[in-house]
């Protein structure tokens, strides 16, 4: 589950700010319940059935042994699959599958086989049975680094943004999926086509869930995202975003995504002050972004000048 840490900690005491979903981007964690089975049951014919911690199990290795992608078991009644050489996410749903499983032991290895090829199926087709208008309102823009980006399959469509790239996804309830070159040519579209949408599609689901905050620190006040959904460094990119932190900060702010879970924001005259510190989370964190500070000149974003 998505973790909410403090601003000052994240960026004095060098830890994560909120722990991000999913490496790429953010699912939402499923409502959906299971039995509250945990050690198994017997049937009618005396056969141990599977728990669901069990079955989950048992699915997450069967997408392993059947398939290029890596699995394991989720939150809930899901498990989580990934493919290893691109950021392409998936939560399989299991809480039908188990019902139907408790309901008819035998069939297990014939219910698993099918969540098996379903999963394979869906990451393989990727958008590409998807129009431009099913996914518009989905598009989300993701901040990497230009060399997690080149080690992509796929071809994914990008926009550099100096030592980085934005890369664009559809992000579904149980599912992440990049955009590709391929995607684009399809819907008759460009990168600088897209950007705007995912940018303001961003801003409407921040404004919607997620909630900015600002604590302080001596003088100064730190503000940012800690939502821990996989997009908080994205969020500098949002021009409306940014406008809300300078309105709370009261004067001109500079920012810093050192790790992809990170992004804070403070007034400008504090900058000599951090950028040691966001250098060494840069150096030191899990999923290193950018050991740089940025600064907004007329409405875009400039690596700051020293």
């Amino acid at each position: 589950m998505p973790v909410r840490v403090s601003l000052l900690l994240a960026l004095c005491a060098a830890l994560v700010l909120g722990a991000s979903a999913c490496e790429h981007g953010g699912s939402a964690v499923a409502t959906t319940t299971l039995p509250s089975t945990s050690t198994g049951s017997t049937d009618t014919t005396g056969s141990q059935t599977l728990s669901v911690r069990d079955f989950k199990d048992a699915v997450a290795a069967a997408v392993i042994d059947g398939s290029d992608l890596q699995a394991e078991p989720g939150f809930g009644p899901l498990v989580d699959v990934s493919d290893p050489k691109g950021l392409d996410t998936l939560q399989v749903v299991l809480a039908d599958a188990y019902r139907r499983y408790e309901a008819a032991p035998a069939k297990k290895q014939e219910i698993v086989d099918g969540l098996v090829r379903q999963a394979v199926k869906q990451m393989k087709e990727g958008n590409s049975k998807r129009s431009f208008s099913e996914v518009q309102d989905q598009l989300l823009p993701l901040l990497k680094r230009k060399l997690v980006v080149d080690r992509l399959a796929g071809h994914p469509a990008l926009t550099p943004f100096f030592d980085l790239d934005v890369v664009y996804g559809v992000q579904r309830d149980h599912s992440f999926t990049l955009v590709t070159k391929d995607d684009l040519a399809r819907w008759g579209k460009s990168p600088e086509g897209i950007h705007s949408v995912a940018i303001s599609n961003l801003e409407r689901e921040t404004n919607a869930k997620q909630k900015l905050l600002c604590e302080k620190s001596g003088t100064q006040r730190l503000c940012g995202w800690a939502s821990g959904d996989g997009y908080d460094a994205t969020r500098m990119l949002v021009p409306g975003l940014r406008r809300q932190i300078v309105e709370k900060l009261g004067g001109e702010a500079v920012y810093a995504v050192p790790l992809e879970s990170v992004f804070i924001a403070l007034t400008r005259n504090y900058a000599d002050v951090i950028k040691d510190k966001v250098l060494q989370q840069f150096t030191t964190g899990e999923n290193p972004l950018s050991p740089n500070l940025f600064e907004e000149r007329n409405g875009k974003l400039f690596v700051l000048s020293k």
